[in-house]
C-alpha cells in the first residue's frame, strides 16, 4: 500500500474519536460525578428533579400560581444562570475534546527566490524564483498517560453540576423573593381596607358628634378630637398606597416584565392565602443535603479538587503524538505526482525539568483554592442549618402570634361597638368611644400586619428548605 494512501487511513481511524469526545464530556472519567440535568427543565420548572410539589401549589391562589409560571420562565436572573451553564457546558466539551486528536488542514502558496550570497562558490549567480504549492493534514494529539487532561475534565464536568445547582439556588430565590412580596402586596392592601373601613366608622362617629353638639347633648371637644382621629387615619392611607404601587412593580420585574405591566392586574384587592395549620418536621440532615446551594459548593470542592490533581501532573512528562502529511509541488497541476507526497510522524516527550518552580506556583495555586473551596463549603452548610433553624421557630412563633392578634382583634371590635351603643345611651362620655376605637384601629392594623408577617415566614422555611416541601400539608380550616 502506497504511503500515502496508510496515513490517510490512519487519520480516517483516529477521527472518529474526535467525533465522540463531547459524549465522553458527559461521563467524565469513570462516572464518579453525575451529569448535569437538561438545561431547559432546569431554567424553566418550578423546582427540577424534585419530589415535592412548590410550596405556593399549596397554597391554592391562582394569582400567585399563574405569576410564579411566569418568573420561573421569564425572569431574567434566571436567564444568566441558564447561560452560565451553557458557559460551564461548552468549557467541559474543550475540555473533552482535549483526549481527542486535533486535526487541522492547511494550504498555501509561496514565491521564493534564494539568496546567491547563501551559497559561496556559486560566482554570485542569480537563482530563478520559485512557485510552492503545499496543503496536508496536521495531527496533534496528547496521550494522557499520568491523567491530566482527564483530571481536568472531571473538573468542568463538576463546574457544570455546580452551574446547574446554581440554577435551582436561583430558582428558589426568585420564588421566594416573588412570593414575598405577592403577600407583601396583599397584605398591605389588607391594611389599606382597614384603614379605610374605620376611616368610614370614623366618620360615622364624626357625624354622631355633631347631630350630639347640634341637639344640644354634645361638646364641641368631642366633635373635634373626632375630627382629628379621622385624619390621623386618612394620613395612613397615601403610604399604604404607595406601598402597594413599590409591590407591584416589584412583582413586574421578578417575571421579566416593565415594573408597570401588572398594576391593572394586581390593583384589586384580594386577601392571603390562607397557610397550612402545621409544616411536618423535616431532618435537618436530609434538607441540608438537598439543598442546591450546598450540593453546588459541594461540586465546586470537587472541582478544585481535580484542578489541584490536573495541576500535580505538571511534575511528570507528557507524550504527544505529533503528525504531517500532504503534497508539496512547483505547480498546481503537479499535486499527487509521485514524489510530490511528504509526511511525518513520530512521539514527542516533554518535561519542565528546568521549570519546575513555576509548575510549583500552579500547583500551590491549585491547592489555596482548593482549601478556599472547603471553607466555603463548611460556612455553606453551617449557614444552612442556622437558616433552617431560624426560619422553622421563625414561623412557629409568628402563627402563635398570629393567633393572638386574631383574637384581640375580635375582642376589640366587640367593645368599640359597645362603647359606641354605651355613647348613644348617655352612659359613657365619648372618650371611651375615641379610645375604643383606636384600639380597634391598633388591633386590626397589627393582624394584617402579622398576617403579612406569618406569609412571610412560610416563604422563609422554604427557602431555608431549599426548596423542599411536603406534598400534602394540612390546612387551616
Amino acid at each position: 500500500m502506497p504511503e500515502s494512501r496508510r496515513f490517510v487511513l490512519a487519520i480516517a481511524t483516529l477521527w472518529p474519536l474526535v467525533i465522540t469526545a463531547p459524549a465522553a464530556a458527559q461521563r467524565g472519567d469513570g462516572g464518579s460525578l453525575p451529569g448535569p440535568r437538561a438545561l431547559e427543565t432546569a431554567r424553566v420548572g418550578p423546582v427540577p428533579d424534585s419530589p415535592h410539589r412548590g410550596f405556593w401549589e399549596v397554597l391554592n391562589d391562582s394569582t400567585l400560581n399563574r405569576l410564579m409560571e411566569q418568573a420561573l420562565r421569564g425572569n431574567y436572573e434566571l436567564r444568566a444562570a441558564g447561560a452560565r451553564v451553557e458557559n460551564a457546558e461548552a468549557a467541559r466539551t474543550q475540555s473533552a475534546l482535549d483526549l481527542a486528536p486535533a486535526v487541522t488542514a492547511s494550504a498555501g502558496y509561496t514565491r521564493r527566490r534564494l539568496s546567491s550570497s547563501a551559497f559561496p562558490g556559486t560566482g554570485g549567480a542569480t537563482f530563478p524564483s520559485q512557485d510552492l504549492w503545499d496543503s496536508g493534514l496536521n495531527l496533534s494529539w496528547e496521550l494522557d498517560v499520568f491523567g491530566r487532561v482527564r483530571s481536568g475534565l472531571r473538573a468542568q464536568n463538576a463546574l457544570v453540576g455546580a452551574a446547574d445547582e446554581d440554577v435551582r439556588n436561583t430558582q428558589v430565590a426568585v420564588a421566594a423573593e416573588l412570593a414575598r412580596t405577592y403577600f407583601e402586596l396583599r397584605g398591605t392592601q389588607g391594611q389599606l381596607a382597614v384603614a379605610r373601613r374605620n376611616a368610614e366608622n370614623q366618620r360615622r362617629t364624626l357625624e354622631l358628634t355633631r347631630t350630639r353638639l347640634e341637639a344640644g347633648r354634645g361638646t364641641e371637644f368631642d366633635t373635634e378630637r373626632a375630627r382629628a382621629q379621622l385624619n390621623f387615619t386618612l394620613a395612613a392611607i397615601p403610604l399604604l398606597e404607595e406601598r402597594i404601587a413599590a409591590a407591584q412593580h416589584r412583582v413586574g420585574v421578578l417575571v421579566g416584565r416593565s415594573p408597570d405591566a401588572l398594576a391593572a392586574e394586581l390593583g384589586t384587592d384580594g386577601s392571603l392565602p390562607a397557610l397550612p395549620a402545621d409544616v411536618p418536621a423535616m431532618p435537618a440532615e436530609d434538607v441540608v443535603r438537598q439543598r442546591p446551594d450546598v450540593l453546588s459548593a459541594a461540586s465546586r470542592v470537587a472541582a478544585s479538587r481535580s484542578f489541584s490533581r490536573s495541576a500535580r501532573a505538571d511534575y511528570l512528562p507528557r507524550l504527544n503524538l505529533a503528525a504531517t502529511a500532504g503534497y508539496t509541488a512547483n505547480a498546481v497541476d503537479a499535486f499527487g505526482n509521485t514524489g510530490t507526497f511528504n509526511y511525518n510522524f513520530g512521539p514527542v516527550l516533554s518535561w519542565a525539568a528546568f521549570d519546575l518552580g513555576r509548575v510549583k506556583a500552579r500547583v500551590d495555586q491549585a491547592q489555596a483554592l482548593e482549601l478556599e473551596a472547603r471553607a466555603r463549603y463548611e460556612n455553606t452548610v453551617l449557614l444552612a442549618r442556622a437558616e433552617l433553624e431560624s426560619a422553622t421557630v421563625r414561623y412557629r412563633t409568628a402563627r402563635a402570634r398570629l393567633d393572638h392578634l386574631r383574637e384581640a382583634a375580635a375582642a376589640s371590635e366587640r367593645a368599640a361597638a359597645l362603647a359606641t351603643l354605651r355613647y348613644e345611651g348617655g352612659i359613657d362620655d365619648f372618650l371611651q368611644v375615641l379610645d375604643s376605637e383606636r384600639t380597634l384601629l391598633a388591633a386590626q392594623d397589627q393582624l394584617a400586619q402579622a398576617e403579612t408577617q406569618a406569609a412571610d415566614a412560610y416563604v422563609v422555611l422554604y427557602k431555608a428548605r431549599g426548596a423542599g416541601w411536603p406534598a400534602e400539608p394540612g390546612r387551616n380550616p
